[in-house]
């Protein structure tokens, strides 16, 4: 019995966490199996509600031709007065429009108070960032995303995009200009 324990555990990964991997791919099936866009948007704010723990949520298409974003959708903040290029700033801007996260960290502010934790994750289909999820609170009890939400981000990055846009995605790659670039 103990060989077959110690051979079970010499067979994972070091670091492997399990309780992680079922998160992502409970997270991945939620996405997949959207039956249509209302579904995929639904299931989209539980994957962040209950993994990263936040109710404030926006998410803004990129129109690449008019170098703006568009509010698509959004649950506990007022995203048509959320100014996202000002919430990322000259250097998130350009992470998030070339396919990488950006997360920022909690700090200290001038009056001792401590800032949100705010992140910004690229949905991209075709190696080309189509939309911008900004997180921008979390709940109480999470003080900061930690490496597990970074692969949840990841996971979300690279195949939100079918589910939340649908066949729409493919023309709209295609057809949009240069306007905004990372």
């Amino acid at each position: 019995m103990n060989g077959d324990k110690s051979s079970a555990a010499a067979a994972k990964p070091c670091g492997a966490d399990p309780m992680n991997d079922l998160r992502l791919g409970a997270a991945r099936k939620r996405l997949v199996e959207s039956q249509g866009q209302e579904d995929a948007i639904e299931g989209l704010r539980e994957i962040i509600a209950n993994f990263l723990g936040s109710e404030e949520i926006g998410l803004f298409k990129v129109d690449r031709r008019n170098a703006t974003f568009e509010v698509y959708w959004s649950f506990g903040i007022d995203a048509e007065n959320y100014d996202l290029p000002r919430a990322l700033g000259e250097v998130g801007l350009r992470r998030v429009m070339g396919g990488e996260c950006h997360v920022e960290r909690p700090s200290h502010g001038h009056a001792g108070a401590i800032t949100k934790v705010q992140a910004f994750v690229p949905i991209c289909f075709a190696n080309q960032t189509i939309a911008i999820l900004a997180i921008l609170r979390l709940l109480p009890q999470k003080q900061s995303f930690d490496r597990s939400d970074m692969e949840l981000f990841k996971l979300l990055s690279d195949e939100a995009a079918k589910p939340l846009f649908g066949a729409s995605v493919n023309s709209k790659v295609v057809t949009e200009g240069p306007g905004i670039r990372a």
